[in-house]
């Protein structure tokens, strides 16, 4: 099986939510307030998403 390249995800995702963050400002408003609530959660599912990623497979070592 091909090991995923963890760093290449997660900078893709954060890149992919900051253009969408410039999309929204560009064709309309922002809602500040909700964007200071999603964006740490949205770094911390993807930091959760990295950690599961790049564990070791264990399976049929044994």
């Amino acid at each position: 099986m091909r090991r995923i390249d963890v760093a290449a995800f997660n900078v893709g995702l954060v890149s992919t939510g900051l253009a969408v963050l410039a999309l929204c400002a560009a064709f309309g408003t922002v809602d500040w307030k909700l964007t200071s609530i999603v964006a740490p959660l949205g770094l911390v599912v993807i930091g959760l998403a990295g950690l599961l990623l790049s564990r070791n497979s264990t399976k049929g070592t044994r």
